[in-house]
């Protein structure tokens, strides 16, 4: 017999869906979107479906693997618990805390995920990783701007008259977002896509601007040039609510059209009329990507839009901000993560440079890596350097559904279950939405649930006190004492995902900045104290194709690696970026680039650069500008990919995000016989 469930994606996108899963005789049989949910309005994404597919795959693991040699063999839940505990009191006694490593991001999401975290705070605070592979350094210029992170909800779009799409695009990476534009566009809103490739979302806008690579806060400079020349600012704004307007007046006002042009390759006239409907036509949003952070200079690049909301007085305002980031946890859900059981100072290993710290780390040299709901293998940069690290490593441990290219590099793996065999909450980073995942199915194998795992080898490692040993669901009550105050109980959350009654509206409508001035702060103290230039300067990405003599030549092309439509990071790998069955992943080229090359779609080629090199599949097409090769991150290793081989390991201007797309490359025809 049938029966359907409410339950929530937890996937870390935008969306975050709200599901109806259909289980039939102890098995998964479909998911559909929530009719009953605003948000996620009744339809997913392609995204959906593969997690039923990827729950009972031939490729997943259910029971505990040893590497013996170069084979796995397979082991009790005993035997890997007992190595665990011998391994960490053995490096502990002898090498210290520090000589452990936590790696973990959001591969999954799950309140209760972070149990992995209070496990290695409460043995006292291992080394852990500092920095993001995702969104780091705008994360760092909006506290540097704002004091914090406020997001306007989705639907407030429908208030705006310009909307600006600078790096994001919705159509692949925020699909439910897209009905909204869409109605903001029926009642006259004027929808703009910023960006080095002619996305899909490009289909729906009245104005797509191809901008060179990594020049987007030139842009930006050149936009606040001609707003103040033409006298378009909101000085009363400004007056009121803005810190160290005369000092950013000073940074603009030589940056030009014309000076701007030469960077971007947007014709003045464009860049004119851009600066004036979004500064005249209000209230204007700008909804920022990722992208344009991933450069060295990602950070200021964020700071410049942010100024573009403060001088035209587009923040605050229903329709307006600068849409980057919420947060959506803090101070409705309990923490959970442990940090008042850690040491306050720890070592840290950056994202950005990760493979280069680990390996180069001594006293003590990092002799055992732990590895959570993440595949740094293929996902951190500069893969050649993160391989390396962890065959320097003595023992490492990783917990997933399958054999990854990280698993496969280490010495012990331990299955985990899915959201369909746990119960758990979801809180999107992205939403202001908290779900509840409700336990459908038995574990399948000898799956065990994160909470399982880590509560078990908290007790043998004799801190079960810290820990406190107890079932998801009490955890989870725990985790929603304060929510309760606002409404947000467990049975609430068994109707349906509930928004979060502590999220804005609009984002920063009070005024209530959190900056040390009470005030947006184009002029960062804060930044200067860092060592940041207090004003959003633009400067050249390191590495980059600008037709100027900087001596990367022999590198012609920016290497963009962008999100795929039908994968997520390194799930899902065999939709990435495919249409069909391939051995290796496409390399996007333009028309220009094909001919001069003489290469034809299908024909292979080597993309390189002095870092290295991967094989790929040319697919010839004009929505990639001249000067850029485009391929989609996320692709494995072991099954013809990693695009990491590439990109560089890299500290960035601030936030330590990762600098993936401050990456040249060239490109060379393999011959086949």
């Amino acid at each position: 017999m049938a029966e359907t469930f409410k339950s929530i994606c937890p996937l870390n996108c935008y969306d975050s869906c709200s599901w109806v899963v259909t289980v039939e005789d102890g098995k998964i049989t479909k998911v559909s979107g929530d009719k009953d949910s605003l948000q996620t309005k009744g339809f997913l994404c392609s995204k959906a479906q593969k997690q039923v597919e990827r729950l009972y795959s031939v490729d997943r693991i259910k029971h505990p693997l040893k590497k013996v040699g170069s084979y796995w063999q397979r082991v009790s839940w005993d035997e890997a618990f007992d190595l665990i505990t011998t391994k960490l009191k053995t490096y502990i006694e002898n090498d210290g805390l520090d000589s452990i490593v936590h790696i973990y991001d959001s591969g999954s999401n799950g309140i209760l995920r972070d149990l992995d975290r209070r496990f290695f705070n409460c043995l006292g605070g291992v080394a852990g990783i500092s920095g993001s592979l995702c969104w780091g350094s705008g994360i760092a210029a909006q506290y540097y701007d704002f004091g914090g992170l406020e997001a306007h909800r989705w639907d407030d779009v429908e208030n705006s008259k310009t909307i600006i799409l600078w790096g994001r695009d919705p159509a692949v990476t925020n699909l439910h977002l897209v009905p909204y534009l869409l109605n903001a566009k029926k009642k006259g809103a004027k929808i703009i896509v910023i960006n080095p490739i002619e996305v899909e979302s490009v289909k729906f806008a009245h104005q797509f601007i191809s901008i060179r690579p990594g020049t987007d806060g030139a842009l930006a400079l050149a936009m606040a040039h001609v707003i103040l020349k033409n006298g378009w600012a909101d000085l009363d704004f400004i007056s009121n609510y803005v810190y160290g307007f005369q000092e950013f007046a000073r940074l603009v006002k030589d940056f030009t059209p014309e000076k701007a042009s030469k960077f971007t390759d947007i014709p003045t006239d464009v860049i004119e009329r851009l600066a004036k409907d979004y500064a005249i036509s209000k209230p204007s949003t700008i909804l920022v990507g990722y992208g344009i952070q991933r450069y060295i200079n990602g950070g200021q690049t964020v700071r410049a839009l942010d100024a573009l909301g403060a001088i035209t007085g587009n923040i605050g305002i229903s329709g307006g901000g600068v849409n980057y980031a919420g947060s959506n946890k803090q101070a409705l859900l309990k923490d959970i993560s442990g940090q008042e059981y850690a040491r306050k100072t720890r070592r840290q290993f950056p994202f950005p440079v990760l493979g280069k710290a680990l390996l180069t780390a001594q006293e003590p040299p990092v002799k055992t890596i732990f590895v959570t709901r993440s595949n740094p293998i293929t996902q951190a940069p500069n893969t050649e350097e993160m391989l390396l690290a962890f065959n320097k490593a003595e023992f490492k441990v990783c917990i997933d559904l399958v054999l990854t290219d990280t698993a496969d590099r280490c010495d012990l793996f331990l299955p985990c279950t899915t959201v369909f065999e746990e119960e758990n909450l979801v809180a999107s980073t992205w939403n202001y939405y908290l779900g509840y995942a409700p336990k459908l199915i038995e574990p399948l194998g000898e799956s065990r649930s994160e909470t399982e795992i880590f509560t078990e080898l908290a007790i043998r490692m004799g801190i079960e006190e810290r820990f406190k040993v107890q079932s998801s669901r009490q955890w989870l009550e725990e985790i929603l004492v304060v929510a309760k105050e606002y409404g947000i109980t467990m049975e609430k959350l068994q109707e349906g995902a509930q928004i979060n009654p502590l999220s804005p509206v609009v984002a920063w409508e009070n005024k209530n900045f959190k900056t040390p001035s009470g005030k947006i702060e184009l002029y960062s103290n804060g930044a200067k104290e860092n060592g940041v230039n207090p004003l959003p300067e633009y400067v050249l990405p390191k590495e980059n194709v600008i037709p100027l003599d900087i001596g990367h030549q022999e590198f012609p092309f920016q290497f963009l690696t962008v999100h795929p439509k039908d994968g997520l990071n390194a799930q899902f790998r065999q939709e990435i970026g495919q249409e069909d069955a391939q051995i290796v992943p496409y390399v996007y080229l333009h028309p220009q680039v094909a001919e001069k090359y003489y290469v034809r779609n299908n024909d292979f080629v080597i993309v390189e650069n002095e870092r290295g090199q991967i094989k790929g599949m040319v697919k010839i097409t004009s929505k990639v500008r001249p000067d850029v090769v485009k391929m989609y991150q996320g692709s494995w290793i072991k099954e013809g990919g990693g695009v990491n081989f590439l990109t560089p390991s890299i500290i960035p201007d601030m936030g330590e995000g990762t600098p993936y797309y401050d990456c040249v490359c060239n490109i060379r025809k393999v011959m086949i016989d």
